[in-house]
């Protein structure tokens, strides 16, 4: 999956940040340890004239999510 990589900073700027009615960013931090957050095509559209628009300039780059801790009584 790609996803616009962030800084520490950047992350903390944005995340839970309201950016349409019921739209929040949401970062995730990925098996590396980098941070990203994901936008769909109509996401774009909302944020490209916006304070948040920053994010479209930010490099992209592939998420890889860390493995799931493992389920307890199974």
């Amino acid at each position: 999956m790609i996803g616009y990589i962030l800084t520490i900073p950047q992350k903390e700027s944005i995340q839970g940040i309201e950016y349409a009615p019921f739209q929040y960013f949401n970062c995730v931090k990925d098996i590396n340890g980098v941070w990203f957050t994901f936008l769909t095509s109509q996401d774009i559209v909302l944020i490209k004239d916006t304070d948040y628009s920053w994010i479209l300039n930010c490099s992209q780059g592939e998420y890889v999510a860390p493995p799931s801790p493992p389920l307890l009584g199974l």
